[in-house]
């Protein structure tokens, strides 16, 4: 038998059919991520880009769409063949479209929304919600949830979230709705899978890719480079690397900061530094404060290693290691109530910094046993992240603010939030060949995660244990205002378990650990050509163990250590099947399950003496019921739609928030939500020139009903929320709406000239789950445009993005919370930009 360099068993590729205008060239649009530039996507990545001969140029275009081949239901299918929901996108389409950014990518996908916070995305939760199917906070950006994020999200075969630059990407798969018989824990709005491409055998290629651009009110231009390159070693091994480069710089400006002395307290205007010797000086002084432009700059760095065995035609072998650096100086927002919408000004009084690094090595392997093909992956992670944030605002909001920390004329806290997730996976499938005349289809694996997830969260009031030393001197008070209670800083070593350190107000550390081992099917039954029914199942046994410690360092007896575990296990199921009308329409109707694992919350035994309400100390996993009906097909090879309905019951919903009146972090099972809503994608190549697409949402998803354990916490103390039943779920526009067109003009010489414009829409939406203050954010349009010139190895373009300069807030923190310094995050401003890039090979 003869070896097969790309097996469909091993690498999804497309069909063949000829491409059309907007398929199987590299690049024609400009990137148009969040960054202020987000620049030059990689032309023609090897293996990803269509080689030269195969892109469609001059008279060899044919206004046919591509099918695509995905490997979401474990074996290969076309997308239209999938029966059900399910969108695709391959390396060629992110780079025709120019999107380099998760963000960019999920603008384009019905049911979808991504709530971008630039390279801190993700230190708390992947920000990824599908089908309106999200509880928490859109604006919070520090102390990492507890819950694991309710769509589950893979780099290839590894359950772990990342936010990817999208370079040298194969496909990028999107399975909306609840997943949880193939895809498992965290799979309640859906799972996204992220497949690099593979190193090939056939040629040894190269592509590299340079840019410039600027957005509006940055101060410097930002650059990014990217490269890949592939090299096969001998007939049956293949290596290929991709690295790439990003440096953007920012457009917020920080008005007003405090100025600090070198133990980060704040500088005094009267320049007095001794709270004892001098403490009327001390106790009086005031702020002084500079200004800081472009403070959101970020810098990203990634590599991605691959080493490729195909020892027989049976066998196919992958090692690869991906390593990710982020880091940014600051946040893309702004404080819209002192500065205004329009504004790019932040009120927040310092620098706010962040970086995450991210380590995957994984092995992944084929074998086709003929009746089957056995998929094995072991994989092990580990990311870790530290970010600050200014939580002056947000104290000041406190009823007790004075009370506790009285009347300093300079106020800096800070909050600094680190986590660290490593984890080993395994899973092991079983898949069966498609025979001739087999009525049945079937699969079956098992699956293994051990995870450990360690977290903290530490506030620090600069300079207050100073000033209130200084001010029990001069007034003689204890207690409200001016001085507060002041610390135990110098007068123990210890609050409980807790090292006292100075100006340490709060802190919080969780440690755990997490077992997860499944067992999963499907089966397929071809009741006849055109009709199928499918049922899955996955059992699931878990184990969970925590330890919390910490608490309020400045309060006497305010700090506690509690270790609690549980375990559980369940079984989920899903019911789907399909009908094909014809050759190019199907009718399909899923009912499926998804579930996220519950857990501990490592609470004290008692605060102030009082009894902690024990039914706090374990929150149970919440649950999704999803029940769907859509179409999708083709028209004359021209046109590919898709239109879905679909109704989901959220059960037992998780949300993080804080317990005790000490305000420890924890997980609480809220109640009961609905998400209805249609769905609606179209894709055409109208003529041989002109290709369009299009993509329509509408999410209706509310809170139904409080559970009687979260009304519970709230009478007895344990919790003091302000949920309420008939509120919107945050983060999800009712409506939204992507749309897209191109035009291709043959320039002479094997050359195009490329014309795009697209725009993206999204209607209100709030941003938490509160009946004061739901901090609702207004509905925007972003416009995009480019043009580039492509031939075969050489590809040049421009383009501006964010057209109107619209100032979208994309997320809105309470006012009642965090007082009149709050942030929203925002859009991109207008940004322009230009790139080159070149590519040899095409394999």
């Amino acid at each position: 038998m003869k070896r097969k360099s790309h097996p469909s068993t091993h690498r999804a590729n497309r069909m063949p059919h000829r491409p059309g205008p907007a398929h199987g060239r590299s690049n024609p649009w400009p990137p148009f991520s969040r960054t202020c530039l987000s620049l030059a996507v990689t032309a023609a990545v090897a293996g990803s880009a269509a080689a030269p001969q195969a892109r469609a140029q001059g008279a060899e275009r044919a206004a046919v769409l591509e099918e695509i081949v995905v490997t979401a239901t474990r074996r290969s299918q076309t997308t239209q063949d999938v029966p059900y929901n399910i969108t695709a996108v391959t390396g060629e389409t992110l780079e025709s479209r120019g999107i380099a950014s998760v963000a960019d990518l999920f603008r384009t996908v019905p049911g979808a929304v991504f709530v971008d916070q630039g390279p801190r995305s993700g230190v708390n939760n992947s920000n990824l919600i599908i089908r309106g199917l999200n509880a928490e906070e859109t604006a919070r950006m520090t102390s990492s949830f507890a819950t694991v994020p309710v769509v589950s999200t893979y780099i290839n075969e590894t359950p772990v979230f990342v936010d990817l630059r999208l370079k040298d990407i194969e496909r990028v798969e999107i399975l909306r709705g609840p997943q949880g018989t193939l895809y498992g824990s965290g799979s309640v709005g859906g799972s996204v899978r992220y497949l690099y491409n593979k190193p090939q055998f056939d040629e040894t290629s190269f592509a590299v890719s340079a840019g410039i651009g600027s957005t509006k009110s940055s101060g410097s231009p930002g650059t990014e480079f990217d490269g890949v390159f592939n090299v096969p070693v001998g007939d049956n091994f293949a290596l290929r690397v991709s690295a790439g480069y990003m440096d953007a710089p920012g457009y917020v400006d920080q008005p007003r900061i405090n100025a600090r002395r070198p133990d980060g307290s704040p500088e005094l205007d009267n320049g007095a530094t001794d709270p004892v010797g001098d403490s009327a000086n001390f106790y009086a002084g005031g702020p002084v404060f500079e200004s800081a432009k472009n403070t959101n700059d970020f810098e990203i760095t990634s590599v991605r290693v691959a080493a490729r065995w195909q020892p027989s035609d049976a066998v196919d072998i992958t090692l690869s290691h991906h390593v990710q650096n982020d880091k940014d100086n600051g946040i893309a927002a702004i404080s819209p109530d002192i500065f205004g919408d329009d504004s790019l000004e932040s009120a927040a009084r310092l620098l706010e910094p962040y970086e995450r690094d991210v380590n995957l090595t994984a092995i992944d392997g084929d074998f086709d046993m003929g009746f089957a093909t056995f998929t094995a992956s072991v994989s092990t992670y580990e990311s870790d992240g530290t970010g600050i944030k200014d939580f002056t605002g947000l104290y000041q909001a406190f009823p007790f603010y004075v009370s506790y920390y009285g009347t300093t004329p300079r106020p800096l806290i800070d909050n600094v939030s680190a986590f660290k997730d490593e984890g080993t996976v395994i899973e092991a499938r079983l898949a069966s060949n498609p025979g001739t005349g087999s009525r049945f289809d079937w699969i079956v694996g098992g699956f293994y995660l051990d995870q450990d997830f360690n977290s903290s969260t530490t506030d620090r009031f600069h300079g207050y244990h100073d000033y209130s030393t200084a001010c029990f001197i001069e007034t003689d008070t204890f207690g409200d205002a001016p001085c507060g209670f002041g610390t135990l800083y110098g007068l123990e070593e210890f609050n409980g378990p807790v090292a006292i350190v100075k100006d340490v107000d709060y802190y919080i550390a969780q440690d755990s650990d997490f077992e997860d081992l499944a067992l999963f099917g499907e089966l397929t039954l071809h009741v006849t050509e055109r009709w199928q029914a499918t049922g899955g199942a996955r059992y699931i046994d878990q184990k969970f163990s925590s330890t919390q410690t910490g608490g309020l360092i400045f309060v006497p007896g305010g700090t506690d250590q509690r270790s609690i575990d549980t375990s559980e296990n369940d079984v989920v199921f899903k019911v789907n099947t399909s009908f094909a009308l014809n050759d190019d329409t199907n009718l399909y109707a899923t009912w499926s399950e998804g579930f996220r694992r519950g857990g501990v919350n490592a609470l004290p035994q008692q605060v102030f003496g009082e009894d902690v309400n024990a039914a706090v100390f374990l929150f149970d996993p919440d649950a999704a019921e999803n029940r769907e009906v859509g179409i999708k097909g083709s028209f004359q090879g021209r046109v590919r739609y898709n239109v879905n309905y679909f109704d989901i019951d959220w059960d037992n919903i998780q949300v993080n928030t804080t317990c005790t009146g000490i305000a420890l972090l924890c997980v609480v099972n809220a109640g009961n939500a609905r998400s209805r809503g249609v769905e609606a994608e179209l894709h055409a190549t109208l003529t041989d020139s002109l290709s369009v697409d299009f993509a329509y949402t509408h999410v209706n998803a509310k809170l139904k009903k409080l559970s009687d354990r979260l009304l519970e916490f709230n009478d007895d103390g344990t919790l003091f929320s302000d949920l309420g039943e008939g509120l919107r779920l945050p983060g999800t526009p009712k409506n939204s709406l992507y749309a897209g067109l191109e035009y291709v003009q043959v320039a002479g010489g094997g050359r195009d000239l490329i014309y795009a414009v697209n725009g993206s829409y999204r209607s209100g939406a709030s941003s938490n789950l509160t009946v004061s203050d739901p901090a609702r954010v207004s509905g925007f349009w972003i416009w995009n445009a480019s043009v580039a010139l492509q031939g075969e190895q050489w590809t040049a373009r421009a383009y501006a993005n964010n057209i109107a300069d619209e100032r979208g807030l994309v997320s809105l923190d309470p006012l009642d919370a965090i007082g009149p310094r709050r942030i929203a995050l925002i859009s991109t401003p207008r940004t322009f930009g230009i790139s080159l890039s070149y590519r040899l090979g095409g394999g």
